[in-house]
């Protein structure tokens, strides 16, 4: 493949808006065409030198592609995707993966049938202070993994919740469609969890979907964690927050993820490592001193866009694969289910139709069925 990766783009919101600037400057790559079928979209298209289509399956049949990116809301990312894949195009989908496993299969069948790959836009993964975070807690730097715990706060402006799909299921609610990072980075820096037990409501809000949750974690190491989560309360906690990764949202530069281990902790993402001194495990007697690890500038997106284009172009596979994206899926939609069922569930790789018994979402079981 010679010359920049030219790739489709489906879907012009918010994160699909972002993708069209960082594309703009990327010698690797170009977004060719757009489509969203709201017409509006089209000047956003016009403005970044792209062509704009109201029909996806209009782009797809005009356009020379390598590759595709989803940003489409979440119930239609297996529907385009599918179509994409069916195209022999690689595709980045935006988290989450789709908004069922049922769904999630789907794509990811139809993707190893024509055999192309699918990279999930959990973008949080491409943060320095994410590799080097993990890097510590692997090493050993903290001891042993404890527990850890998660606060993230922010008070979205109501019209955020307009659109149609952000307030019902499957695919709102703040859980899959924010929380689901916090979940990904939890699974990705402390592995798979086994267990989750959740509270939650939109008692604030009034929707279908919840807008506060509060979730316990029992990972596979023995590790447990919490998250406490709202869209619906501003605080100064919360990634965004901390890192300034958006520029929609004024930054305040505070931790909202702390891990706790037998020798030490360490704050995100502030990357602020705690210890006893010299340097070896002390108890409540002894003073305990912090240092701030280093990391290179952020550029997330950026990094997972030039990532995404050596995946077109066949150079590596993606940091984040689609049976990747499920499992964190899974785990996020097993929060709902523990909130609606009343009930802690044990997650199980349930994650195709024929596990779960047939064409209905696979569930989780609680742990006394």
């Amino acid at each position: 493949m010679s010359g920049p990766v030219r790739l489709a783009l489906f879907g012009v919101g918010g994160i699909g808006t972002r993708h069209l600037e960082l594309a703009e400057l990327e010698p690797e790559c170009e977004i060719v065409a757009v489509a969203d079928p709201l017409e509006a979209a089209g000047a956003a298209a016009e403005r970044h030198r792209a062509r704009f289509y109201r029909d996806y399956r209009e782009l797809l049949a005009r356009e020379r592609l390598d590759g595709a990116i989803v940003a489409t809301p979440n119930d239609r990312h297996a529907e385009v995707g599918i179509a994409c894949a069916e195209r022999g195009l690689p595709v980045l989908v935006e988290k989450p993966i789709t908004d069922t496993l049922v769904s999630g299969r789907a794509l990811l069948d139809a993707a190893a049938d024509h055999g192309v790959p699918v990279a999930v836009g959990h973008h949080r993964r491409f943060d320095p202070v994410v590799g080097i975070a993990c890097h510590a807690i692997r090493s050993g730097r903290i001891g042993r993994l404890a527990a850890v715990e998660c606060l993230w706060a922010l008070r979205k402006h109501d019209a955020y919740y307009d659109a149609d799909w952000r307030r019902a299921r499957p695919g709102g609610g703040t859980v899959l469609i924010n929380l689901i990072h916090e979940v990904d980075l939890l699974r990705h820096m402390c592995g798979d969890v086994a267990r989750v037990y959740a509270e939650g409501g939109s008692h604030l809000r009034g929707l279908e979907v919840e807008d506060t949750v509060a979730v316990t974690l029992r990972f596979a190491n023995g590790a447990v964690g919490t998250i406490v989560a709202s869209d619906a309360a501003p605080s100064p906690w919360g990634w965004e927050l901390g890192t300034g990764e958006n520029p929609l949202i004024p930054p305040t530069g505070r931790n909202c993820l702390r891990f706790v281990g037998t020798e030490g902790a360490l704050a995100l993402p502030r990357l602020e490592l705690w210890r006893h001194d010299d340097d070896v495990p002390g108890s409540w007697h002894e003073e305990i001193r912090s240092r701030t690890l280093t990391a290179a500038p952020r550029a997330a997106l950026k990094d997972q866009l030039r990532h995404f284009c050596g995946v077109v172009r066949g150079e590596h596979l993606p940091r984040v694969s689609g049976e990747d994206g499920l499992r964190t899926l899974r785990t996020t939609l097993a929060i709902i289910e523990a909130i609606e069922r009343g009930a802690p569930i044990v997650l199980e790789d349930r994650s195709s139709p024929t596990a779960a018994g047939g064409p209905q979402p696979p569930r989780g079981r609680r742990p006394d069925s």
